[in-house]
């Protein structure tokens, strides 16, 4: 199993999980607020002797109405906390090795959004 695909697979099984509508695409105009979007990743490979070793970068975006900026918080935390200390997929164990997260407006649709982004920084082994 690509440890990469297992672990993005992982980040939206625990998210949807913690009760939170949770896609790999954009969803159209008929989704309800909040929900949470998974695309972007980047994967570093490290090669060693004995083994491949990596990390990956994920990016969870999650959108709500502007004024529900509170809970886009919370649902970053909620999402940090329980990516974290799980550690765990299939077949990998992994760390969260550095987060950053940022909260902003959004006018890309009919309604002001706040649009919530939390950045992962994932090593396996």
């Amino acid at each position: 199993m690509d440890p990469y695909q297992e672990i993005f697979e992982k980040v939206i099984e625990l998210s949807n999980e913690s009760g939170y509508a949770t896609f790999d695409y954009l969803p159209d105009e008929s989704q309800a607020y909040p929900f949470v979007y998974v695309g972007y990743q980047q994967n570093i490979d490290r090669i060693t002797k004995t083994r491949f070793l990596g990390k990956t970068h994920i990016q969870l975006d999650v959108y709500a109405e502007h004024d529900r900026r509170f809970e886009v918080s919370r649902i970053l935390n909620d999402l940090l906390n329980v990516i974290q200390h799980n550690r765990r997929t299939e077949h990998y164990n992994y760390t969260v090795v550095n987060s950053e997260s940022q909260l902003m407006g959004d006018n890309t649709t009919d309604i002001p959004l706040i649009h919530g982004i939390l950045e992962l920084e994932i090593q396996y082994s």
